[in-house]
């Protein structure tokens, strides 16, 4: 854990170095989302959860950012359960995000982004101790997003993303392979550090 949150951290620090010196545009973003499962954790059905999120973006290129941040996600089983109270997913998130304005005129733009995720899932009990602890894996996710600007740095972006993750999860002293499926929606409020 202590090597992936350096090399996270490191990463961050190069983006951040490389946009001061070429004047590109930061953006740092912080996301409160609501979570809708579209399936079943292995054999727990899940209501919808929710979670928060914080990224920072780097405007390489004239339309094409790159991201990384941090994110937390919890979810409740829809049945009262005897081992554990609730999921929570934590981790990781990189990828890149086309920028594209919606028309010459207008000040909004469009986002799509791609990525991937480096997470893992912990069912612990309703006193917050960890009964199991997947391990980080890799996942993807997808997002669309508006970008609507309230001045020159800050913005509101609302928007939806897909996000698939699969990991070995022991319930109740039996492991299964599980696949975390769900429609994040949240509202971001964005940032510019640094403008071209």
């Amino acid at each position: 854990m202590k090597t992936v949150t350096s090399i996270s951290l490191s990463v961050m620090m190069v983006f951040m170095s490389a946009s001061m010196n070429a004047q590109g545009l930061l953006n740092v973003a912080f996301r409160p989302s609501s979570s809708v499962p579209l399936r079943d954790l292995g054999t727990t059905n899940l209501k919808k959860g929710g979670g928060f999120e914080a990224t920072v973006s780097y405007q390489f290129t004239r339309g094409f950012s790159v991201y990384g941040g941090w994110g937390w996600n919890i979810f409740s089983p829809e049945e009262d359960q005897t081992t554990f109270d609730h999921f929570e997913e934590t981790g990781y998130r990189f990828g890149i995000q086309r920028i594209q304005p919606l028309s010459k005129e207008s000040k909004l733009n469009f986002l799509l982004s791609v990525g991937g995720v480096l997470n893992h899932i912990e069912s612990e009990n309703d006193e917050g101790d960890i009964i199991d602890d997947t391990g980080h894996g890799i996942g993807w996710e997808g997002d669309l997003g508006i970008s609507i600007p309230l001045s020159d740095r800050w913005q509101i972006v609302p928007g939806v993303r897909y996000h698939w993750l699969s990991r070995e999860l022991a319930t109740d002293g039996v492991s299964e392979s599980v696949d975390l499926n769900y429609i994040f929606i949240g509202v971001s409020v964005s940032w510019t550090l640094v403008q071209q």
